[in-house]
């Protein structure tokens, strides 16, 4: 009797993920395409640096990943060069082992942005939620962009990035890169991030 009852259990525990599974992907899949200059509207920081931690954990029985990145520069002028910044995002690295024969499930949504040690990323940060305190990058992972390379690029190849953008006030280089898509030097890259964060402040 007992076993049946924990199979059950181990079930609907199975279909609840399943299911909150299926809804992250959905919603994944409806995710609002943004180009840089709404991204840069979104964002409280824009932050270029090194992520230095990624851990994860519970707060209120609310699983989270926590970022560390060490900051070069936010364009938008709100973080100190050489500061740190601390967030948490919704969601654990990797299913967990709850100890009493139980595996927690509820791992970072699809369509969000993963943060991995070592990286160096130029991250568009919405403002944190007012009720959970989580964070996630503006646009989702469409807001965090790794560069490698001397090149930036973000989980969707850029795609969309400068679509409906007004390229009047730009440099010949800038509407370069934006009619070449892709990765783009990083330098032009956060010239173009300045230039629209500056307008917008």
């Amino acid at each position: 009797m007992r076993a049946k009852s924990m199979l059950k259990k181990a079930s609907i525990a199975l279909t609840v993920a399943a299911g909150f599974s299926l809804a992250t992907s959905a919603n994944a899949m409806k995710l609002k395409q943004q180009n840089l200059e709404e991204l840069t509207s979104a964002s409280q920081n824009i932050i270029a640096g090194e992520v230095i931690k990624v851990t994860d954990g519970f707060d209120n029985k609310r699983p989270y990943t926590e970022v560390t990145i060490a900051v070069n520069s936010d364009a938008k002028g709100k973080l100190k060069d050489d500061s740190t910044y601390t967030f948490r995002q919704f969601g654990l690295l990797k299913p967990r082992s709850m100890g009493n024969g139980k595996v927690y499930l509820g791992v970072t949504p699809d369509g969000f942005a993963k943060w991995n040690e070592g990286e160096n990323v130029i991250a568009f940060m919405y403002k944190p939620a007012a009720i959970t305190g989580f964070q996630t990058a503006a646009g989702m992972a469409q807001g965090k962009f790794v560069v490698r390379d001397g090149k930036v690029l973000n989980q969707f190849a850029n795609t969309g990035l400068f679509d409906d953008m007004d390229t009047s006030k730009f440099s010949d280089e800038e509407r370069n890169m934006l009619t070449n898509p892709g990765a783009v030097k990083v330098d032009a890259f956060m010239n173009l991030v300045g230039k629209l964060a500056g307008g917008q402040q």
